[in-house]
């Protein structure tokens, strides 16, 4: 994509930009004003943190960049981020050292290489937000290691790629490159991919999520991620009507008791994994459908699912997760031949 030679500094609302060169849009500023961000132009964002309390349209082909001084974005009240790019003309967030996308915008040549962490997350904490064909690189570097999150509320991502990510544990917890375990269930996660990130994707227990996205590098299939799954929560009784259907990599359940109260459907073939402690119990009056071909078995079982706990190798321990029950009165356990190393079924 060729870029103007002029690009203007944003400084505050009520000033005039400042024309700086080289095209590179230097943004200092919170945005509290709609604003668009064009394709022709490399935003840096140098704002510790970037807060948007206002729409931001960020078109197609647009590049932002995070200086290691500048490290996120945050959607607050009355903000929204739309960004919808076009499969020719992706949205790039992505490092200020990262000279692929948008050139050497920090005039270093070859002094400096992107890595995983260079910059923090964005953070949407407002209704409204949505990413289309947006690829977000080399983020993470925050006490939340997620690139992008969305806490309490509901939105889209579609068409995405996550690569060159942190994502992983903080606290007792487990959150993905594209972290969604805070959001409202209804939050749409469509034909995206994931590869080369620590953790690729958290999500709400009671989120339904389909075989769209993709967990490999679709140019070299070998490249996955380090910790490969989808980690879900249930901070609340399960009691949506919920599908999973994601059979290229398992689901991880990280809650000491999941309750289902619901409807829990588990297409064929998808793999539910859990970490220490974490167990499934069953109200009578809920369904939960799965079949011999679902397996249910220890975070440390890389033989059903591969590595999913990112230590290189590792087996299954009976004892490794409680196990799954009904909550009928004599906490009748649910056992079989493809629910692995759990307590209650050995």
């Amino acid at each position: 994509m060729l870029l103007p030679v002029v690009a203007l500094l944003f400084c505050c609302d009520d000033e005039e930009p400042q024309e700086i060169a080289d095209n590179i849009v230097e943004i200092t500023e919170d945005i509290s004003v709609p604003t668009t961000w064009d394709g022709d132009s490399v935003y840096v964002i140098r704002a510790y943190d970037l807060w948007v309390n206002s729409t931001l349209t960020i078109e197609a082909g647009t590049v932002i960049k995070f200086t290691d001084d500048g490290p996120g974005m945050a959607v607050g009240t009355g903000g929204s981020l739309l960004a919808n790019g076009t499969s020719s003309d992706p949205i790039i967030f992505t490092s200020f050292k990262d000279d692929a996308h948008g050139g050497d915008s920090n005039k270093d040549e070859d002094a400096t290489a992107p890595a995983v962490s260079d910059w923090g997350m964005i953070w949407i904490e407002e209704n409204g937000s949505g990413f289309t064909h947006c690829h977000f690189f080399f983020g993470g570097n925050s006490s939340y290691p997620s690139t992008l999150q969305f806490y309490g509320v509901t939105g889209s991502v579609r068409n995405s790629v996550f690569a060159h990510n942190r994502g992983g544990k903080s606290g007792d917890f487990y959150y993905g490159a594209l972290s969604t375990e805070n959001a409202d269930p209804a939050i749409i996660i469509e034909d995206n991919v994931f590869y080369d990130n620590n953790l690729p994707l958290s999500i709400p227990c009671e989120t339904s999520l389909g075989a769209s996205n993709v967990f490999h590098n679709p140019d070299d299939a070998s490249v996955i991620n380090t910790m490969n799954g989808i980690f879900a929560y249930a901070y609340d009784e399960f009691t949506l009507n919920t599908t999973w259907s994601e059979t290229e990599v398992p689901y991880v359940i990280n809650d000491n008791d999941l309750w289902i109260e619901g409807s829990w459907v588990l297409a064929s073939d998808v793999i539910v994994k859990f970490t220490p402690s974490s167990s499934i119990v069953q109200e009578p009056e809920a369904t939960f459908t799965f079949n011999g071909s679902n397996y249910f078995t220890s975070f440390s079982d890389d033989a059903h699912g591969g590595d999913t706990n990112g230590n290189g190798a590792s087996s299954g321990t009976i004892g490794d997760w409680y196990g799954m029950e009904i909550n009928d009165g004599f906490n009748t356990p649910i056992c079989g031949t493809n629910i692995l190393y759990s307590t209650t079924c050995n």
